[in-house]
This record gives C-alpha cells, structure tokens and sequence, in this order.
C-alpha cells in the first residue's frame, strides 16, 4: 500500500452563481465530460458534491461565494483540468467556473463521505458490502452508517447512505482517499474527505 496520495489531488475551482437544480450531479458529470474529453477514461477521478443553501425551494440549491467544484484526480490531470477556468456550465441555473489551485490529499483517522452506494438500499447489507471493499482495499477502519441517500444517474437511481470511517492510521486514510468506496464517483459518490467528529455523520 502506498504511505503517500501525491498521485491523487484535488483540484479546487471557484465558483459563481445562483440557484441550481438541487438534482444537479448528473448533468454536472455531462458538461464537465464536454469539456474534459479525457474525464471517462479516468477510472478513478471522482467530483466531489457541491455544498449551498436552500433556496427556499424542495428543487433547488442556492450557491454561495464559498461553494467550490473540487475534482479528485490523478496529479498528472491537474493542468489540463484548468482549462475548465472562465467556462460556464447549466445546473438548473447558469455557474460560472473560476480560477484552480490543487491541494494534496492528507491524512485524517477520520473520514467522511456525503453518499456512498454498493448497489444496495438495505442498511445492514451495505454496511456489509463497505465493510469488505474497504477490507479488500486493505482499510480496517470502524464504520459508522448516516442518513440513506438517493441520485439520478441518467435513467438510473443510486441508493445508498452517508458514511464515516474512523480509526484510520494515516496510510489507510491516504489510501481511502485515493481509491473511494462503491460506485458513482463522477456523480459525488464514494469520495472520502476529513472530519472532525464522528458524532456528526448523521447531520
């Protein structure tokens, strides 16, 4: 197993706009494949879920200054994702995307991730199906389940839940990082970043 992630980056773009379709993933995934010809080839690239308020609507999600597009990907991808700079993209509401810098992986014994889906909806069987890819993976954290999920992926729904890993030594967290968990990583899923506390997984 690897001790570092400098093969895998984020890499971190501002954002401006207003209120998007709070379903917005999917279409993200297809305008960043647009402009990023490369994107599907790369197994392991994930984009991380953007974060807003509400917008006072069940629809929509509303953009601040501080919301941000992070893509994790290999490090040798990082230049050529900065094109995406000064291009804008329709989520329900027009978003134009800023200025890039990258940011290193680090390690954190506890890790979170917003959504995960192993291809089931049934908490036990997927805290089972988490439990032995991360084992597979040669991750042996302690797993705490949150809130179940749902995402359109094209005609296809994901089901899944939140999920947080604690316990981690800092290669298992690199590791974590580098890899994910379970499928849609070009829709938000499975991607790991550092939390504080595990008490908070089900917010």
């Amino acid at each position: 197993m690897m001790d570092t992630a400098g093969d895998v980056v984020d890499v971190v773009f501002g954002l401006r706009g207003g209120a998007i379709a709070r379903d917005y993933a999917y279409r993200l995934w297809q305008s960043l494949n647009e402009q990023l010809v490369w994107l599907e080839e790369e197994a392991g690239a994930g984009i991380h879920p953007l974060y807003g308020a509400s917008s006072g609507s069940e629809q929509e999600l509303y953009l601040n200054h501080r919301a941000r597009l992070i893509l994790r990907l290999p490090a040798h991808r990082a230049q050529q994702a900065s094109s995406l700079r000064g291009t804008s993209i329709d989520l329900g509401g027009t978003v134009e995307i800023g200025a890039a810098s990258v940011r290193e992986l680090r390690p954190h014994a506890v890790l979170y991730s917003r959504f995960v889906s192993t291809g089931t909806a049934d908490e036990i069987e997927f805290l089972s199906d988490a439990e032995y890819q991360l084992r597979q993976a040669g991750i042996a954290g302690e797993l705490v389940c949150g809130r179940a999920r749902t995402a359109q992926a094209g005609d296809a729904a994901l089901r899944g839940f939140a999920l947080m890993v604690h316990g981690l030594t800092p290669q298992q967290s690199l590791q974590a990082q580098r890899t994910g968990l379970g499928e849609g990583r070009k829709i938000g899923c499975g991607i790991f970043v550092p939390h504080k506390s595990v008490a908070a997984v089900g917010t």
